[in-house]
C-alpha cells in the first residue's frame, strides 16, 4: 500500500485551491461583464503589460486599454443586455504562480436600441499569474466558434448571419 505523505497532501490541496481561485476569478470577470461593472472587470486583469486578443473586437496590451477602449464603449449601456456563461474549464498549473486554461463560452447579447439578438460560442485561451496570493489574468485570446445574429421587431425575428465569424455581424 502506498502511503501519502503530509507534504503530498499539502501540495495537492494547494493545487486544488489554486484551480478554485482561478475558477472564481473567471466567474468574477464574467459576472462583472454582465453587470457592466468596469472596475470589477479591470480588477480581474494584472496591471502592466498583458495581452487581450478579442479578434474582430480588437487587441489590447493593458487592462485600461481593454476596459476603457472596448468594454465600456461597447458593453456598458442600459440597452445592452449580456449574458456570459463559461464552462468546461481545462486548467493547467505550470507552477505555484503560473497557470493556463481553456474555457468554452456561451454568450447572449440583446441590444434593445438596435433591436438585435446575438448568440455566440467561443473558446477563451487564458494565462494567469499569481502575485501576493492573488490570481490575475495576464493573457486572454478569444477563439470564436459560432455566431447567430438576428434583428427583431414585434412578432418577428429576422436572421442576419449564421457563421463562424463576427465580421459580418457589425460590418
Amino acid at each position: 500500500m502506498n502511503s501519502i505523505s503530509l507534504n503530498d497532501v499539502l501540495q495537492r490541496l494547494a493545487k486544488l485551491e489554486a484551480i478554485e481561485a482561478i475558477k472564481q476569478l473567471k466567474a468574477r470577470y464574467l459576472n462583472g461583464c454582465d453587470r457592466q461593472d468596469a472596475e470589477l472587470v479591470r480588477s480581474c486583469f494584472a496591471d502592466g503589460e498583458i495581452n487581450i486578443d478579442m479578434g474582430y473586437f480588437g487587441r489590447c496590451s493593458h487592462r485600461d486599454e481593454f476596459v476603457d477602449g472596448i468594454f465600456v464603449p461597447r458593453g456598458c449601456h442600459e440597452y445592452v443586455l449580456d449574458m456570459h456563461h463559461a464552462a468546461n474549464p481545462e486548467i493547467t498549473l505550470h507552477s505555484a504562480q503560473a497557470a493556463s486554461a481553456i474555457w468554452s463560452l456561451n454568450y447572449r447579447n440583446i441590444n434593445t436600441q438596435q433591436r438585435t439578438l446575438t448568440l455566440l460560442s467561443a473558446l477563451y485561451h487564458d494565462e494567469y499569474m499569481c502575485s501576493g496570493g492573488e490570481w490575475k489574468i495576464v493573457s486572454s485570446r478569444t477563439e470564436y466558434r459560432t455566431v447567430l445574429s438576428c434583428s427583431y421587431q414585434s412578432g418577428s425575428l429576422q436572421l442576419g448571419v449564421a457563421a463562424r465569424s463576427l465580421a459580418a455581424v457589425d460590418g
